[in-house]
C-alpha cells in the first residue's frame, strides 16, 4: 500500500488497481489536486482498507487478481451500499465484459485509454457528491 498525503485532507481517494504505474500516476495527479491518496493492488486489500477507514472517492479497476473489481462491487453492494456512489470504475475491459456491470449503481465509469482531465473532474465531482457531469460516462 502506498500513500500520497495532500494538504486538503477533506478529499481522499482510494485507488484500487494492480498496475503500479497507474497507481503512481493517479497518486501524483490526484495528490496535486488536493486529494489524500491511498493505493491498493486488489479488491481484498480494498476491503481491508475500507474496514479501517473511509474515503471520498474509490477509483476501481475491474480486472485484477485476488478479488477483482466485479467481486469488490458485489461485496460493497451487500455490506456497504453507501460506498457504491463513491466508485468511479476505470477499465480497459471489453464492452462484453463491462455489460455485466450495473453502471447505475456506481458514480461513473471511464474507459481506458482515459482522458486525464475527465478523470480529475470526475474525481472532484464525485468527492463533492455532484452528479455525473457527462451523461455518457456510464
Amino acid at each position: 500500500m502506498s500513500r500520497v498525503d495532500a494538504p486538503d485532507r477533506k478529499r481522499s481517494c482510494l485507488v484500487v488497481d494492480d498496475d503500479p504505474g497507474l497507481q503512481g500516476l493517479f497518486s501524483t495527479l490526484l495528490g496535486r489536486d488536493g486529494f489524500a491518496v491511498d493505493c491498493v493492488a486488489n479488491g481484498r486489500q480494498a476491503l481491508e482498507y475500507l474496514k479501517r477507514g473511509s474515503c471520498s472517492v474509490i477509483v476501481l479497476d475491474l480486472m485484477m487478481s485476488d478479488l477483482n473489481g466485479f467481486e469488490l462491487l458485489n461485496r460493497l453492494e451487500r455490506e456497504s451500499p453507501s460506498l457504491m456512489r463513491r466508485v468511479i470504475v476505470l477499465t480497459g475491459a471489453s464492452q462484453r465484459v463491462v455489460e455485466g456491470l450495473d453502471a447505475q449503481k456506481v458514480w461513473g465509469m471511464i474507459r481506458k485509454p482515459f482522458d486525464i482531465n475527465e478523470l480529475m473532474s470526475s474525481a472532484k465531482d464525485c468527492a463533492l457528491g455532484r452528479m455525473k457531469a457527462v451523461a455518457g460516462n456510464a
